[in-house]
């Protein structure tokens, strides 16, 4: 297999990795959350600086970012889903579990990367679900969604925030999304309703 050329890290914030110009580290919120985040991102995500896991992992203290797909890091089934861990999974009915739980493993990846994952990696059937009803949000995306509900990981996050612990935290999520989101999209021009889509 062919290995992939790393992305130039010249010019790029060593935190956030966007182009230093572009720089959010100091407008990223602190979110406090009785949850615990476990994001399980594919290791091609990595250094991609429209990934969103960075960006809830930098604005959520109680979260970590585990590499999936790295041949010398391993998968521990048991270290990233220990008993009490619940799976985030867009569709159903969004109700919340009698008990919340105490952590919640996030799928990060593109849509067919996430799927595979969710495929392959057996011991993720086995996880309870915390259900998403998609949210009907008019915005616009670093990334073409292939899913009218889909999202992006730090969208997700934030819906599964406001379920368990409330629309003031997840506010705070979403805002910075919105803030990445424009920030990327005035750079190449193409933010609605400039550069491209400026009305003539």
């Amino acid at each position: 297999m062919r290995s992939r050329t790393p992305p130039d890290l010249t010019g790029r914030c060593p935190r956030c990795l966007m182009r230093e110009v572009l720089c959010v580290c100091a407008d990223i919120p602190r979110v406090e959350t009785r949850t615990r985040f476990v994001i399980l991102r594919h290791v091609l995500e990595t250094l991609k600086s429209t990934n969103t896991a960075r960006l809830a992992h930098l604005a959520l203290p109680n979260s970590e970012i585990v590499p999936h797909g790295a041949q010398d890091r391993p998968l521990d089934p048991a270290a990233v889903a220990p008993p009490g861990t619940w799976l985030l999974y867009p569709g159903g009915n969004g109700a919340l579990p009698a008990e919340p739980p105490d952590r919640v493993l996030v799928l990060d990846g593109s849509w067919s990367q996430a799927r595979r994952m969710l495929q392959r990696l057996h011991f993720l059937h086995d996880l309870p679900r915390l259900s998403l009803v998609p949210r009907q949000v008019d915005r616009a995306r670093m990334r073409k969604q292939h899913l009218d509900e889909g999202m992006s990981t730090l969208e997700a996050v934030a819906a599964a925030v406001a379920l368990l612990e409330g629309e003031e935290k997840s506010r705070r999520l979403d805002e910075l999304y919105s803030d990445v989101t424009a920030r990327v999209l005035r750079s190449r021009g193409t933010f609605p309703g400039e550069g491209m889509f400026k009305a003539r």
